[in-house]
């Protein structure tokens, strides 16, 4: 293979697979492991009387999805699944516990505002302990699969991957487009929604910009949706259900304020807490990186310098 047509495949400064050919082949592989074990895993699941395929679903999907993560780091990329920034490093528990407590606190600001305005009440269903019990186990579990899986898909080696490829700022702003349209089906989505997701997707990006790791903004993605969907009983994106929401949010404010059907996400209340989050989680001190944090910018260097050592010396010539 002739040095130009190589430079098409591999990046000569890094004597690496281009970005777009790993990404390209991420997605070959996450396809193969959803034909290969999603789809029939979860037709099996299906057979099981009671379960809650939802949560299920979420769950083997995005378990699937890691495994193609992992093989893609392991056999192609040739990095360790550390990499990818879910290792139980140091720091990882204070910025997870950032997470929940940015995503709670927003959350509850917009009920608190709706609540005390007269915008919203919450009408709850009539159900017994055990039930309401079996309601928040779903919850919990949907929306932690939801949370570490969209951040795993989103945030994690695609959205890597593309800043190695381009730039921080090409990356984040292309991914959180794709962020938006891959919720663009959902139930009563209106144009504002979708540019409020966008906004989300920038959020969950500086996050993990900031930290170098997706414990920030998968912490985020719990919380932001576990209060909306089953603390304050909201659509969360537009859906809504039974199995893990004890209430209804009835909603009598101005759906541009409000969100209204499509909940909180739809409206400029949360426009304006996606703002403000994401200056706090860019311009605070309290979040951080941890000292051990893989980087890419380090690894560049170290490829770099392991490249000039293989690199054999100038021959002298006497003259």
């Amino acid at each position: 293979m002739n040095s130009t047509l190589k430079n098409i495949f591999v990046n000569p400064e890094l004597d690496y697979l281009r970005s777009g050919w790993r990404i390209g082949i991420f997605f070959l592989i996450t396809a193969m492991c959803t034909t290969v074990i999603t789809e029939p895993v979860v037709k099996l699941l299906k057979m099981i009387p009671g379960l809650p395929m939802e949560v299920a679903g979420t769950f083997i999907f995005y378990l699937t999805t890691t495994l193609a993560v992992w093989l893609v780091l392991r056999f192609v990329d040739k990095r360790p699944f550390k990499s990818i920034g879910v290792t139980f490093a140091s720091g990882w528990g204070k910025q997870l516990f950032q997470g929940f407590l940015f995503g709670s606190g927003m959350l509850t600001v917009i009920f608190v505002i709706e609540y005390s305005t007269g915008m919203v009440v919450i009408e709850f269903r009539g159900v017994n302990m055990v039930e309401g019990s079996i309601i928040f186990l779903n919850s919990i579990l949907l929306y932690t699969f939801v949370g570490y899986g969209e951040e795993f898909l989103f945030r994690g080696y695609f959205y890597q991957t593309f800043i190695e490829g381009s730039s921080s700022l090409i990356a984040t702003l292309t991914i959180s487009l794709v962020f938006a349209l891959a919720h663009s089906q959902n139930p009563n989505v209106s144009l504002f929604g979708l540019i409020n997701v966008g906004l989300a997707g920038i959020w969950f990006s500086i996050a993990y910009l900031k930290t170098k790791a997706l414990w920030l903004p998968i912490g985020l993605h719990i919380s932001w949706n576990f209060f909306q969907g089953f603390v304050y009983s909201y659509p969360v994106s537009g859906t809504t259900s039974e199995r893990v929401q004890i209430g209804t949010a009835i909603v009598n404010g101005p759906e541009w304020l409000t969100g209204g059907t499509f909940g909180p996400e739809g409206g400029a209340l949360a426009t304006l807490m996606l703002i403000i989050g994401t200056f706090l989680i860019y311009r605070w001190d309290w979040v951080s990186a941890s000292g051990n944090a893989w980087s890419v910018e380090q690894w560049r260097e170290e490829r770099k310098q392991q490249i000039a050592l293989r690199m054999p010396e100038p021959v002298q010539t006497n003259q």
